[in-house]
């Protein structure tokens, strides 16, 4: 499911694929998640709005951060 929150899009998405504990994905918006995995050694990979990349924290949760450089009209304004 989608939410919108406010005027912004995309919202907030839902998705329940796995339920076991530690199995949450949050995805927060960067300028350029590209320049974020070069200064971390992270792995980028291509969504359909951009790149993102995705860290572990240490209870298995995932933190990804995300950037909308192919779909740039969906981004917040920095």
């Amino acid at each position: 499911m989608l939410y919108a929150i406010g005027e912004e899009t995309p919202g907030l998405l839902v998705r329940v694929h796995d339920t076991r504990p530690g199995s949450m994905r949050v995805w927060l918006e960067v300028p350029d998640a590209r320049a974020v995995a070069a200064e971390s050694g992270i792995e980028p990979f291509e969504v359909f709005t951009g790149w993102t990349v995705e860290v572990p924290d240490p209870w298995g949760n995932v933190i990804g951060l995300t950037d909308y450089g192919k779909q740039p009209s969906l981004s917040r304004r920095y």
